[in-house]
């Protein structure tokens, strides 16, 4: 008789008691993979095991939690329903990511919200500090957000590139956040696929401090919105910082700290063309010169128009005269609040230009 080798089905494990709990703040993708570091799982079967494949996996899951999923992963760990829904990016929904798709399964939907939203959905960004701390490396959902570009805690700018190879460090989908950076050498890059990943360990990046008070007084301003509590003056300080990312120069930000002027003036991450998926909102010291740069003008209480005005005044002194191109997925899916009161009159005066990439 013919004999048939059957593969034997490895016996289902369940988290164990005691779960290691989130840390307040943390993403989805951090807590699974230190839970499952500490059960001593495969992330798959854990996934599994908490019907998270059923979301399209780790990065479906981040985005939205459904009801049956969470009830399924509170019975497993014991974490309740909002600590896990406050893990996923459903919690900016209101804000900052205005036009989160309802389902992670909608294809369609979910590839015109990345393609517009501001959200790093591959590019890692953080702090070193935080990621020493006694629990582990765990990674903050609100480093997604371009809005984070400096840590309140440390007082330090978060990190953007590894500082061994200097290049984007990018998550791999359905993983945990890297401790390391997985990106290749360049002396294997081209022979015969024999290089090594880079191997630099995230933690120990060494962030640069921020030496302006102000910096880190915009940051906390910026998290208040982020967590759904903003003022009047807080949105409109949003607002027109969207619309400054791309059209800040040095003559807006001379009397802030010197190195958002250096940022400024480098052409990182302006380029009309994207560069390997990057956008003016990826460079967190940018964001952090158009957060500055905003609060200065509209301190001075300003009309939008006026505020116009003084922008195409400050960029002439600057001689950039080059309109910014804004991608119409960008206008429809980004964080400004709608109507945003600073884009037309930035149209009007030829600041901006709306239509797709070239």
């Amino acid at each position: 008789m013919k004999k048939t080798a059957q593969k034997q089905r490895q016996p289902r494990r369940t988290p164990a008691e005691p779960v290691v709990q989130p840390i307040p703040g943390e993403s989805l993708t951090s807590w699974i993979g230190a839970l499952a570091q500490q059960q001593d799982l495969d992330i798959k079967p854990l996934l599994r095991e908490l019907h998270l494949d059923r979301l399209g996996g780790l990065s479906g899951a981040e985005m939205r939690l459904s009801d049956p999923v969470v009830r399924r992963m509170e019975k497993l760990t014991g974490v309740d329903a909002e600590r896990l829904h406050a893990m996923t990016l459903a919690r900016y929904a209101g804000n900052a990511l205005p036009h989160l798709p309802l389902f992670s399964s909608d294809g369609v939907a979910v590839q015109q919200w990345h393609k517009g939203a501001w959200s790093h959905h591959s590019q890692a960004r953080w702090c070193p500090k935080c990621l020493r701390g006694n629990d582990g490396p765990r990674w903050l959902l609100r480093w997604k957000l371009p809005w984070s570009f400096a840590c309140v805690d440390h007082g330090v700018y978060v990190v953007t590139e590894c500082q061994a190879c200097c290049d984007t460090v990018q998550f791999r989908q359905d993983a945990p956040p890297e401790r390391t950076c997985e990106n290749w050498t360049v002396e294997g890059e081209w022979i015969y696929s024999l290089g090594e990943p880079c191997g630099f360990p995230l933690v120990m990046c060494q962030p640069v401090p921020v030496s302006d008070d102000s910096v880190l007084a915009l940051q906390t301003r910026i998290n208040a919105w982020l967590d759904g509590s903003p003022t009047h003056e807080d949105r409109q300080l949003v607002a027109l910082a969207a619309v400054l990312i791309p059209l800040v120069s040095p003559s807006m930000v001379r009397r802030g700290d010197p190195l958002l002027r250096y940022a400024v003036r480098s052409p990182r991450g302006t380029s009309q063309r994207q560069r390997k998926g990057r956008r003016p909102w990826n460079d967190s010291l940018r964001v952090a010169a158009a957060v500055y740069a905003a609060d200065q003008l509209l301190r001075r209480r300003y009309s939008a128009s006026e505020v116009a005005e003084w922008i195409a005044d400050l960029r002439l002194l600057d001689h950039r005269r080059t309109p910014w191109r804004m991608d119409m997925s960008e206008l429809a899916y980004g964080p400004s609040l709608r109507p945003n009161p600073f884009v037309e009159p930035l149209v009007h005066r030829g600041l901006i230009t709306l239509g797709g990439w070239l």
